[in-house]
């Protein structure tokens, strides 16, 4: 029987061995000349500890190529290769050197002949074959390319003369790629896939996915992603708090957006929603009358965006304003940066200690503040906003940085209304100090000046973006189940969440980009273990550890911290539900390890969502490969941020 062997190119030496650790049964080629490799890489490759086979291959195109090529090749033997590929128009020494190098070593030589053109002619494959037997050859290997199927034919003719185990004949391209599969079917000691589409080292070579039982396909089309709700709440905020006329596109209705809605009313904006287009006629002048708040009070639902950013504007009223909400977001602490605010003039009178309902007292003032990023971005982002109204310049300096992609997101819409005056300097080269000098405290802060009386205007036409958040969930589902399409993405978005591509592409991802890089494909793919920092992208931990838990080993996922004050205890709730599913997590200060299960075998269970929208979405894929029914007590509160998820898991699922 005969091989699957996954050929690597462009690949990093501990993705070789990772292949080659967690594929049994299998073999993994190395291409050599498709890699940059040094010798000390190539050793470490063959080297290691593994359940493959490891094949050396090495093909060139100029004779001055030779000498390196039999160089690398002649590494990999010493290093322990099981293979290595020798072509047939090697220069005679040098193909005997290596051969005779193998044998001594216990390394099997293939020797190779390729035709990158066309197919030659029946006599002359048998012919080039025999040469190639007459070597010494322990497999024969005749690979041409097919311009017609008649080509692949003449090719798969050979195995009438050669015993199936002895030869490995096949054509490549598209009218070849069938021939690979036959040649197998005939006793091919191997069957060349590539790990994910993009990998490919051949015309017409199938990929690992293409090999999968239909029975492993899950979820397979294309889902329709809704708009960014961290975008649009953002968004409605600053058009209600402008005089005149905003036209958002695009928009997508969820609680957090709706409840975005409600506080763009109570500020005295008239909403309108037609279709996906909401205008927004705001009838503010903070300059003149100071901020207006219908009843003195703001509701913000369950977001805990829209309570942060409302906390420092609310200190632009001539009034003391009451800021409530609902469900989750009463058992979520709210006195990020009370201190700060203090200084600035505001006074938060909690009824449950630091829960909501709050009541904002006093008149913000301009002031050069020190906040701690830990504590987070979102109540920054509200004090960069109300700032910009004040009389004075103020500053922000942000001790230990997190989330910042979140305050840049805030600000690059921001701009959109008019509100251009923040400054945040970045060290420059000159001021960079040398390694042995590294001010570490330093690197992690950042100061944020604020021009004052800036001028909020209403923009005549601004397009939400799609969400990145809902993204990742989406994406990594189809990376761990099947295949799935989503289109409108945008590749240069501020959005924090828009990180897990860059995951996928280093790890290996079978992911396909097109039209002009706005249409993501993802497949199920050959998950490798990863490290990521959640520090700047905590929404990222759904899908990171879903990601985590079907893949081959252990992941470890830092910054975990910031996950205590979501809608459930993150890191904790999805430890506790996911293990009644089988699943091993251990939790060390700000970091986690998700062992990746053997075979993605996973449990049936009841488990509960915690009212959490993540970890509701999270179950949810997680149950397409339990052994038995997944019982989730509540999914409704994926409502609050991607209420379509529900429609388009069932759409997908098969």
């Amino acid at each position: 029987m005969g091989r699957i062997c996954y050929s690597l190119k462009q690949a990093s030496a501990s993705y070789c061995r990772f292949l080659a650790e967690i594929r049994p049964n299998d073999a993994v080629e190395v291409r050599l000349d498709e890699n940059d490799f040094d010798e000390a890489e190539i050793r470490d490759i063959f080297s290691c500890e593994r359940k493959s086979q490891l094949i050396a291959t090495c093909h060139v195109s100029l004779p001055s190529q030779v000498e390196h090529a039999a160089q690398m090749l002649t590494t990999a033997v010493l290093a322990g290769a099981d293979y290595i590929d020798v072509p047939l128009d090697f220069p005679e020494n040098s193909r005997q050197w290596l051969m005779n190098l193998a044998l001594n070593h216990g390394t099997r030589v293939i020797v190779s002949w390729h035709n990158y053109n066309d197919t030659d002619s029946r006599e002359r494959l048998l012919e080039l074959a025999e040469q190639a037997r007459q070597t010494g050859a322990d497999i024969i290997k005749i690979v041409t390319t097919a311009q017609r199927p008649e080509d692949a034919a003449t090719v798969l003719s050979l195995y009438e003369h050669f015993a199936p185990g002895k030869l490995l004949a096949f054509a490549m391209g598209e009218a070849g790629r069938a021939s690979r599969f036959a040649a197998f079917e005939k006793g091919a000691p191997f069957l060349f896939v590539a790990p994910t589409r993009a990998s490919a080292t051949a015309p017409g070579q199938p990929s690992w996915f293409d090999l999968l039982p239909e029975s492993a396909i899950k979820l397979r089309g294309e889902a329709f992603l809704p708009a960014s709700k961290s975008f649009a709440q953002r968004a409605i905020l600053l058009a209600a708090l402008a005089t005149g006329t905003t036209k958002l596109y695009n928009v997508t209705l969820c609680e957090d957006v709706s409840s975005a809605m409600r506080v763009a009313e109570a500020l005295y904006a008239d909403v309108t929603l037609d279709g996906t287009t909401l205008t927004i006629e705001g009838h503010q002048n903070i300059r003149r009358d100071g901020l207006r708040v219908r009843d003195n009070t703001l509701f913000v639902g369950e977001s805990g965006l829209l309570a942060r950013l409302c906390i420092p504007l609310a200190g632009l009223a001539r009034e003391d304003i009451l800021i409530t909400g609902e469900k989750t977001l009463l058992r979520r602490r709210l006195d990020d940066h009370r201190e700060a605010l203090r200084e600035l003039g505001l006074r938060l009178e909690f009824t449950d200690r630091s829960h909501l309902p709050v009541r904002v007292k006093g008149q913000l003032h301009p002031g050069d503040v020190t906040v701690s990023g830990h504590k987070g971005s979102q109540m920054i982002s509200g004090m960069l906003l109300a700032l910009s109204q004040c009389d004075e310049e103020s500053s922000i300096l942000i001790e230990n940085v997190t989330s910042e992609p979140y305050i840049s997101l805030t600000t690059y819409i921001a701009s959109f209304f008019g509100l251009s005056g923040y400054e945040c300097p970045e060290l420059s080269k000159e001021a960079q100090p040398r390694d042995e000098d590294v001010d570490v405290e330093e690197l992690l802060q950042r100061t944020w000046y604020i021009e004052p009386k800036q001028q909020i205007t209403p923009v005549q036409g601004l397009e939400v973006e799609r969400d990145w958040s809902a993204a990742a969930m989406v994406l990594t589902a189809g990376a761990i189940a099947g295949e799935v399409t989503v289109r409108g993405l945008d590749p240069y978005s501020c959005q924090s969440d828009a990180a897990i591509y860059d995951l996928f592409k280093e790890n290996n991802v079978d992911v396909e980009v097109s039209d002009n890089q706005r249409t993501l494909t993802v497949r199920k793919s050959i998950l490798r273990p990863f490290f990521f920092d959640i520090t700047d992208a905590p929404d990222l931990f759904a899908p990171l550890f879903l990601l985590a838990v079907f893949s081959e080993g252990e992941s470890v996922i830092v910054g975990i911290e910031r996950l205590k004050n979501k809608e459930s205890n993150r890191a904790t709730s999805f430890a506790e539900e996911f293990r009644k599913m089988g699943v091993q997590t251990a939790s060390s200060g700000d970091q986690m390890i998700i062992y990746g299960h053997e075979n993605h075998r996973l449990f049936g269970a009841s488990v509960s969502s915690h009212g959490d929208h993540r970890l509701a979405m999270a179950l949810l894929v997680a149950s397409l490969y339990a052994e038995g029914p997944v019982k989730i007590d509540d999914t409704d509160c994926v409502a609050k941020s991607f209420p379509e998820f529900l429609d388009i898991f069932h759409q997908l699922k098969r």
